[in-house]
């Protein structure tokens, strides 16, 4: 990019080019000083009259959207984006922190050679960070991981970087994804047809780690029917090579589902068995995640935006049930053991009396809404917890219904009967979201019948 190809200069009065320090698909990264903070960032740019191609900037925009999203310890924290303009052209930049170290890349070149162990240290790190991408609604992948992208610091610390070819599982889902992106011998074979699933940044990982093994690019690697052949390269414990073979198999369905399963494995852990791949989505503003696994259902519903004025509501509600209702009963009876005593009183005992069934109605009503309290509160407690049903023991999925007499439409909410229980939820989610959920639901069911 020319115009920033000098050191000390100054973008939009806060940041000085200290240097280049990379340059890839999708614009060039500098390193710089925010003169705000007087801290080293990492400044990648794009240049709109040098770039051919209108995908770069939507990747470009893309990458910008989902840095501002992620809060990880081992992905560097986004600070800013923005354009600049001149008479000559238009500049987009993301400002980021700078990442310490030097690439794995940059590592090996000077000579370095990793032992099985602070290579499976890496894979460790690196894993968690693809997991916690792969936990985000919707997951998110990468799709170009390589040697390039992974910074190691001396402590043995990992970041991963670049995410300008990021791709979310809803975007591929619905448009397809007909767009090659990522590094040639580090890309899993679906990506040249475009398409990403989860386990496609695994094998990214696998094949990055055989780069730090046998200090080969991976596409000089013998091959067999896609195959990469590498034993006889390494000198690594048998566990650790058939993790490896798992990992960079040809066909995504052979590689474990997720970094997760790929992690419990390296650990020596059993993993999960769920195939997150067949996530269900609505929106890419859904709070709802359907994980069919054939043999278990799983239902998670995130609170982006549970509507706090009904749990202020619900707090009163109970508090009402749990302080009031006791006092009003305990006032009660005292004002009829008053009347009993004091027979002559007439007007005290209509008192006594009236307030006796006012007390029995607040019984009846606050009790009423208490249950309807209980169900909410059992609705939001499935935000942190999810529901996790085998298939097999569903028997019925529908949407029910709660009329209260101060409202005039009916509460609804997603009911599933199954052989042990009954699962009620979904209570503070749209109406076209419960109508989805139980549609999908049903489909489900239906499969298995």
């Amino acid at each position: 990019m020319e115009t920033l190809q000098q050191s000390e200069k100054i973008i939009a009065e806060r940041y000085r080019i200290l240097g280049k320090l990379g340059q890839g698909g999708v614009g060039i990264t500098y390193a710089a000083v925010d003169l705000n903070s007087n801290q080293k960032v990492a400044l990648k740019a794009l240049s709109l009259r040098l770039t051919t191609e209108w995908k770069k900037i939507e990747l470009f925009e893309r990458e910008a959207k989902t840095l501002s999203g992620l809060n990880h310890p081992g992905i560097p924290r986004y600070i800013d984006c923005f354009q600049v303009d001149t008479s000559q052209d238009r500049c987009f930049y993301i400002a980021q922190q700078l990442a310490p170290g030097k690439s794995l890349a940059q590592l090996i070149e000077n000579g370095w050679k990793p032992n099985e162990a602070q290579v499976r240290h890496i894979a460790y790190q690196l894993l968690e960070i693809l997991a916690y991408l792969q936990s985000l609604l919707p997951a998110a992948i990468h799709r170009d991981i390589k040697p390039q992208n992974i910074i190691l610091q001396k402590n043995g610390r990992v970041f991963l970087v670049d995410f300008g070819a990021v791709q979310n599982t809803y975007h591929h889902t619905v448009t397809g994804g007909s767009t090659v992106v990522g590094t040639y011998g580090y890309m899993a074979p679906e990506q040249f047809r475009g398409k990403a699933v989860l386990s496609t940044d695994l094998y990214g990982l696998g094949t990055t780690l055989l780069f730090l093994l046998t200090q080969k690019f991976p596409s000089d690697l013998p091959r067999h029917k896609l195959k990469v052949k590498f034993r006889e390269f390494v000198s690594i414990s048998p566990e650790f090579a058939d993790w490896l073979e798992k990992i960079i198999e040809p066909a995504s369905e052979d590689r474990f589902h997720s970094a997760k399963d790929a992690l419990s494995a390296l650990r020596g852990e059993q993993p999960s068995g769920i195939n997150l791949d067949k996530m269900f989505k609505r929106s890419p503003q859904s709070r709802i995640t359907l994980i069919d696994t054939k043999r278990w259902l799983l239902i998670k519903i995130h609170p982006d935006r549970s509507p706090s004025k009904l749990k202020w509501f619900f707090q009163f509600i109970h508090l009402s049930y749990k302080f009031l209702l006791p006092f009003s009963l305990i006032l009660g009876f005292v004002l009829s053991s008053l009347s009993c005593e004091y027979t002559t009183t007439d007007w005290l005992q209509r008192l006594s009396g009236r307030f006796f069934n006012i007390s029995i109605l607040a019984i009846t009503t606050f009790t009423l809404f208490y249950a309807l309290m209980w169900l909410c509160m059992t609705d939001y407690r499935q935000f942190t917890r999810p529901i996790q049903i085998r298939s097999p023991d569903i028997q019925r999925v529908k949407l029910s219904g709660i009329h209260l007499p101060l409202l005039k439409k009916s509460i609804t909410f997603c009911r599933i009967r199954a052989k042990s229980r009954n699962y009620c939820f979904g209570l503070f989610l749209p109406q076209a979201e419960k109508e989805w959920l139980v549609g999908e639901l049903n489909d489900c069911l239906s499969k298995l019948k």
